[in-house]
């Protein structure tokens, strides 16, 4: 249950409880028996248990001022309205017919009692004592007593009492009688409830579908009232509530004749997402907290008084992006560094539809957090979890149907429900590099190998040339040496790496196992018993497994050891090979041979030993290259189809949007851009002198990049004499060629034709109604959407389509239109204008008279403006 609120309409208009038929301790029907000092607060409390908010005083044939002024100042405490009237018994009918009349404050006013001289004038020749009871009847039909009423020139409205009891109307007035009060003006002015409608549908008496007929138009709202004889009885039976923006009589009127959307007999229930209220810390909103309804929230104020700032300032806090065709980026990008400041914050308070409470903060250059009970959630998705699927449109955005548009109208509309296949496609493109760069390696290994084969060759010609004067046989002892010490390299480097590895899986896993966390099943806790059982079978192997890296550890130490022991063999014999070479040299310059030196066969043979495992490893490695060219397709094929699958959900998404609407059409083609394909082959070929005609021919005649490369020799013909030069640029940025994602292309039609094809408003109009279809989005930012709107346009079409649909989806715009406040029937308007470097925002609702001055002053040009057009119209249609 609701926290009773004793200051209501924070949130703008909201639905109350509504009786219409209450009697008090003043009525002689009326039985109380307790203190009488203490009937007002049981009074009110009765009220304030049965979640009563608007109560009308209705007691027969008479009104209490000095009860009903004390009645009130109580109710008032609590956040209950009560309206002074009475259950007026007109001389009409067999039995009479009861009326509820309502009375504005004007009859009370200055001290004056004009309903009880009004009582007196309605039963004259009669006293109070005659007329002051349930069986009373003033001396009046029907509409003389109207008139008697309009006579006071103030205001009042008549609810007809139980309607289908006796002294009902439907009871006590025949059918020919009920259709000409119909047709009365009186009754169509005044008339604006029946009380206790019961019977629906039945053939052989008065029920709601006969008098709806007989009254069509004029058929008015079904309230409700319980019709108490005492306090116990203060709101039983059914009951009506009334959506209102604040305790007056003008705005409970006003709900009655709008009883379509302003009466029910059940609260509706929120289900749809929604913003509470946004809270700003330092900038120029500085300590303001804005409240929000769930429904239709309209920001007025003149041009740079601050609603753009506010809208600006929810799209940002929830991590709306603009679109790719924002108008206005320019401005928006440095409106909120302006309105936040440097370190400035903003909290928006939110629900989710499942009724959980959020807030969402961002300071101004970070990413927003979520919090739900003052505690950070990591991870939640604001525009999934928290607001299902906010849509943003800035001004012009409506009407700015360019080259690009639908990509941004369907980036908008689904672009959250494709997460997924994106992530999906990301990984794909790192499958593509890692393929990319093995296929590459290999390239630059095959040209690695030839040049190391070639430089082989060499070294073996110039060791036979050493062969022909015995420094082979000379120097072998000192080549073995170098032989044996290399090996003993080798193996300790492989010693070391399959240490490394060891080490590095062992520690990796047990971080993993640690992770686990324990594993509690609610159904299956006998199989879990047993499976944790060999789990841990296996986490007992990491310690076998920590017992191996030490083996491994001591035998690359033994091996390091005897390979230092084999150098220090070596080092040891360094004087006898240093008396060899210098034997050697000798013996070569005795022959007249000085162009040789044992030192440089030494250097061939150890670059000869070096290049022969190296071309041996290369030889393994550019073996599979046909295998590395086997790995890229695959991988392009893998990216191709996340694209497609990206592709196909799209389609999915429009057919659904398409199918709720039949006037918006929008089409996809897959991969349909082809001047970004020539755009981007012919940014990255800059400079190298291949016509933009090759580019473009090569769009048309292949889907992608990945086409392309498939057939990269008859492709490169398409560039003539820069064939070649075409095929190297290509290869060598053969990545970014081939994770270019052509993008989809999307035809947007209005009544069969391209919706570019119609007006600035026919387009306008076009997209408001579109995104009023869609059904998923909880909350539609707009900032002026009567922009490019023709005032007909925004009435017929837009605002009655707004007002069957607020009460599912929320709404925030920015106006300078009074149609979308007043004949949307806002639940909230917020003013904004400016003062010494600081926004100010007020709050309150359509029913509020401080909001109704601010939309005549803002919107309409003032009273007098607003005045001399009323009488201008009145004039012509008097005319």
């Amino acid at each position: 249950m609701n926290v009773w609120n004793t200051a209501p309409f924070e949130h703008g208009s909201e639905w109350v409880r509504a009786d219409f038929h209450l009697h008090t301790k003043a009525d002689k029907e009326f039985k109380y028996s307790g203190e009488e000092n203490d009937f007002g607060n049981k009074y009110v409390g009765q009220l304030k248990a049965e979640n009563i908010r608007l109560g009308l005083i209705t007691n027969h044939n008479k009104f209490n001022k000095d009860e009903f002024k004390a009645l009130r100042k109580k109710a008032r405490k609590e956040g209950i309205c009560l309206l002074p009237g009475v259950e007026l018994s007109v001389n009409d009918g067999a039995n009479g017919v009861h009326t509820l009349i309502a009375f504005s404050d004007e009859w009370l006013e200055d001290g004056h009692d004009y309903i009880n001289q009004f009582l007196s004038n309605a039963f004259i020749g009669k006293t109070p004592v005659q007329y002051e009871q349930e069986n009373g009847r003033t001396s009046d039909d029907l509409l003389v007593t109207l008139k008697k009423l309009e006579a006071y020139h103030r205001d009042f409205f008549i609810i007809f009492a139980h309607v289908e009891a006796p002294s009902g109307l439907w009871n006590e007035i025949d059918g020919g009688r009920m259709q000409e009060l119909a047709e009365n003006p009186l009754i169509q002015k005044h008339c604006l409830g029946f009380q206790k409608v019961r019977t629906h549908d039945k053939s052989d008496v008065k029920c709601r579908v006969k008098v709806q007929q007989w009254w069509e138009q004029q058929y008015p709202a079904e309230v409700e009232g319980s019709d108490p004889k005492k306090l116990e009885e203060i709101g039983r039976g059914t009951s009506a509530f009334l959506k209102l923006g604040d305790f007056s009589f003008d705005a409970v009127k006003y709900a009655l004749t709008d009883f379509h959307f302003r009466v029910t007999r059940e609260t509706p229930t929120i289900r749809h997402s929604h913003l509470n209220a946004i809270r700003f810390e330092g900038g120029l909103l500085d300590g303001k907290r804005v409240t929000l309804s769930p429904h239709l929230n309209c920001l007025i104020g003149v041009r740079g008084s601050g609603k753009s700032s506010l809208l600006e300032s929810i799209r940002y806090a929830l991590n709306i992006p603009f679109g790719q065709k924002v108008q206005d980026r320019d401005y928006k990008n440095e409106l909120l560094p302006h309105v936040l400041k440097s370190g400035g914050k903003i909290i928006i308070e939110a629900t989710d539809r499942h009724g959980t409470s959020y807030e969402i903060r961002r300071i101004w250059g970070h990413d927003p957090d979520v919090f739900v009970d003052d505690e950070l959630k990591p991870g939640i998705s604001i525009k999934e979890t928290v607001i299902a699927k906010p849509l943003y449109f800035g001004q012009k955005d409506l009407s700015a149907v360019g080259e690009g548009f639908g990509r941004d109208l369907v980036e908008k509309l689904v672009g959250e429900k494709l997460k997924l296949v994106r992530q999906k496609i990301s990984e794909k493109e790192t499958l593509l590099r890692k393929a990319v760069e093995n296929l590459v390696s290999i390239s630059g290994d095959t040209a690695q190998k030839l040049a190391e084969e070639e430089e082989l060759k060499d070294i073996n010609y110039r060791l036979e040339q050493f062969k022909k004067y015995g420094i082979q046989e000379k120097l072998s002892r000192q080549v073995e040496f170098g032989n044996d010490v290399a090996f003993c390299e080798k193996v300790e480097q492989l010693a070391t790496n399959w240490y490394s590895a060891v080490y590095g899986a062992i520690t990796q896993a047990e971080s993993e196992y640690s992770a686990l966390g324990q594993h509690t099943s609610k159904h299956n806790p006998e199989f879990f018993t047993r499976f944790q059982a060999k789990l841990n079978e296996l986490k007992d192997t990491l310690s076998s497994a920590k017992t191996l890296t030490t083996t491994i550890k001591a035998a690359h130490n033994s091996l390091t050891v005897l390979k230092e022991e084999l150098n220090a063999s070596k080092d040891s014999l360094k004087d006898e090979f240093a008396e060899t070479s210098r034997e050697l040299v000798k013996a070569l310059e005795a022959q007249g041979v000085t162009s040789i030196q044992p030192d440089d066969y030494l250097n061939l043979t150890n670059r000869k030993a070096v290049l022969e495992d190296s071309v041996e490893e290369l030889t393994q490695k550019t073996s599979s290259i046909e295998a590395r060219k086997a790995e890229l397709l695959k991988a392009l094929e893998q990216l191709n189809s996340a694209w497609h699958e990206e592709f196909r959900l799209i389609s999915g998404e429009l057919s659904t949007i398409n199918a709720a609407q039949s006037s918006l059409q929008v089409d996809s083609s897959f991969k349909g851009d082809k001047k970004g394909l020539a755009d981007l082959m012919e940014n990255t070929f800059r400079g190298h002198n291949i016509r933009r005609d090759t580019y473009k021919s090569l769009a048309d005649s292949y889907m992608d990049c990945a086409e392309i490369y498939k057939n990269l020799d008859l492709a490169a013909t398409e560039a003539k004499s820069k064939s070649e030069t075409f095929k190297e640029q290509f290869l060598g940025n053969l990545y970014e060629l081939l994770r270019y994602q052509v993008p989809n292309t999307y035809n947007v039609t209005y009544h069969g034709k391209p919706l570019k094809s119609h007006s600035l408003g026919q387009r306008a109009s076009a997209m408001m109604l579109f995104i009023l279809s869609q059904k998923e989005n909880d909350l539609l930012l707009i900032d002026q959407p009567e922009d490019d709107l023709d005032n007909q346009t925004i009435y017929e079409e837009v605002v009655k389509l707004l007002r069957t649909i607020k009460p599912v989806q929320q709404f925030i715009f920015a106006t300078h239109n009074a149609n979308f406040p007043v004949l949307g029937d806002a639940e909230l308007i917020a003013s904004c204008h400016t003062n010494d470097n600081t926004i100010l925002v007020e709050t309150g609702s359509i029913d509020d008279k401080k909001c109704q001055e601010k939309i005549v002053n803002i919107m309409e040009g003032g009273p007098e403006a607003f005045n001399r057009r009323k009488t201008i119209y009145h004039l012509w249609r008097a005319g």
